[in-house]
């Protein structure tokens, strides 16, 4: 939600302060995890299943209509078409239990269905995840729901803000039920949207009302805050162009869901406009709904995201690794059916570490959601702790099939992390074989008997 300017409450206007709020939702954590001055991390297979659902045949060549089509499984067993990672975190969206926050290890302490890292209660099950007062802590686990100072258990509104004044919340009728929720503040009768006078039910004439007393202002916005003639969509909360985009009563400057799409403000790819689906095609986190610009994000990259109506680029994102594991290195482009050559490089190392990449060059024809699919997937592996830098180098074979532009060209330098201990370059190399388990032992054994047959039949005929 939007923040606002709120002005100090006096006395008077703390009795006319009826507001009902809905439920809020927790903002969630910053999905790339990292600060702005460098792209967030990929998974890597070291913490969960990682993969992009893969893809054959196609090919745009020649300014052919050939399109990529999708395997039937993904790496979990799902269709594609139910196998989206919308924060490219390794778990589909059908399994992930924080869909727009990356978590691969998927903890979940409530069992209540929704990760840790997005989890507005971690101890208390709460699927709805319902935040009335926005402050992070959900209602099932929050002791002052509506954040009015005010515990649930004694406050006379617990869903509805009600400070104390004078170490008491108002009760203008003394009738249990605090003024901020009372529909009849003075318990005449009569309900507040309709009383003459909603502070004092000796006043029945609306002749006889006088202005300043019957109905306060408690934000001078110039809106009355109760009584018949047009009271304030948002009392407390300085408003005087009274917007109420969804008309439902509340004003969009204390409203939590401004378009009333049922997706609070907070969460909200599209405050302003209904958009329940929170489809966003291009992953810079405005909906499709209210974003006029598509330019793709990777991982909420927004800062180096893919338009694919711009000149060539190319993008890979930062690793996060243990040392000596083999790592995929991923590849994606602001074109469709383009045809690229690639090449890719070590440019910073730590000292003494390995520069080699397996299958550094090649050619790319295919993509899915502006990823390239690899005939021979190029693989690093850092062999020593700390930072390294590799660069990615594109060149569009022929034609680009945007700019017309012949060898069009684009290159991107991403980071790679590594932790744990120095490997050696022959441990790192033969970590591949080592993982095809019995059968590359079993041959291993063949040959060894193999090559000691020969001298014990030499020794036999001596």
């Amino acid at each position: 939600m939007r923040p606002h300017t709120r002005r100090p409450l006096s006395a008077l206007a703390t009795l006319t302060l009826a507001l009902n709020t809905a439920p809020a939702y927790a903002q969630p954590a910053n999905p790339s995890g990292e600060g702005t001055e460098a792209p967030p991390f990929e998974c890597d297979n070291n913490f969960g299943t990682c993969g992009t659902p893969e893809m054959s045949g196609g090919g745009g060549g020649g300014g052919g209509g050939g399109g990529s089509v999708l395997i039937a499984n993904t790496d979990l067993g799902d269709t594609y078409q139910n196998a989206d990672d919308y924060d490219d975190d390794g778990i589909e969206d059908p399994q992930d239990n924080c869909v727009r926050v990356r978590n691969m290890d998927q903890v979940d302490r409530d069992g209540d269905g929704v990760g840790d890292a997005c989890d507005v209660c971690l101890d208390a099950s709460d699927a709805a995840q319902a935040d009335r007062d926005g402050d992070g802590a959900g209602d099932a686990c929050d002791d002052d729901r509506d954040g009015d100072g005010a515990p649930n258990g004694a406050d006379s509104c617990p869903d509805v803000p009600n400070p104390a004044v004078g170490g008491a919340q108002p009760d203008l009728d003394a009738d249990g039920a605090g003024d901020a929720c009372d529909d009849d503040l003075d318990g005449d009768g009569a309900p507040n949207a309709s009383d003459a006078c909603p502070l004092d039910p000796a006043i029945t004439d609306a002749a006889d009302s006088a202005d300043g007393r019957c109905f306060p202002d408690a934000d001078q916005d110039g809106v009355f805050d109760v009584g018949a003639l047009s009271p304030d969509n948002c009392v407390g909360v300085y408003n005087p162009d009274q917007v109420d985009t969804d008309g439902d009563g509340e004003g969009d400057a204390c409203d939590l869901d401004d378009d009333a799409d049922d997706v609070a403000d907070a969460d909200d790819s599209c405050p302003l406009v209904a958009n329940p689906d929170q489809a966003d095609g291009d992953r810079d986190g405005a909906g499709d709904a209210c974003d006029d610009v598509f330019c793709f994000a990777v991982m909420g990259d927004q800062a180096n995201c893919l338009d694919p109506e711009a000149t060539l680029q190319v993008y890979t994102p930062s690793f996060l690794v243990a040392t000596g594991d083999s790592l995929d290195l991923r590849l994606f482009a602001n074109r469709q059916g383009q045809v690229m050559e690639y090449s890719w490089s070590v440019i910073d190392a730590p000292a003494g570490a390995s520069q080699a990449i397996r299958n550094a060059r090649g050619v790319v024809r295919e993509q899915s959601l502006y990823e390239y699919t690899y005939d021979a997937k190029p693989t690093f592996t850092p062999t020593a702790p700390g930072e390294y830098k590799l660069a990615v180098e594109v060149r569009a074979v022929g034609a680009d099939v945007v700019t017309d532009e012949v060898g069009a060209a684009a290159s991107f330098t991403a980071r790679v992390v590594a932790e744990g201990a120095p490997v050696s370059a022959a441990a790192s190399c033969a970590q591949p074989a080592a993982r095809q388990g019995g059968l590359g032992a079993l041959l291993g054994g063949l040959l060894a008997l193999l090559a000691l047959y020969p001298t014990r039949r030499r020794t036999q005929q001596a």
